[in-house]
């Protein structure tokens, strides 16, 4: 099973690359050497807010020190929304 692990969709930039927050309520730069991260590993990226959650597939990359993910924007799965 691939790690699922939250992004900021905010921080998308030009090459479809968003930053990696956090997996399982932690900080992910720092839990990524005790979850075995490696640059190119394919991972699931999730939004999720009280209105809605959403993923999609990624690729992980190492980018000055922080770890970022490329998305692939055809793997879209909305799983959960809300009209408040």
């Amino acid at each position: 099973m691939r790690l699922r692990i939250y992004a900021d969709f905010n921080s998308i930039d030009g090459d479809g690359n968003c930053w990696c927050l956090r997996h399982g309520g932690a900080p992910l730069d720092e839990v990524a050497g005790e979850l075995g991260l490696v640059e190119g590993q394919s991972v699931v990226l999730f939004y999720e807010d009280p209105s809605e959650e959403f993923e999609f597939d990624a690729v992980l990359s190492l980018h000055n020190g922080r770890w970022q993910a490329k998305y692939d924007k055809s793997t879209y799965r909305l799983l959960r929304s809300t009209d408040l």
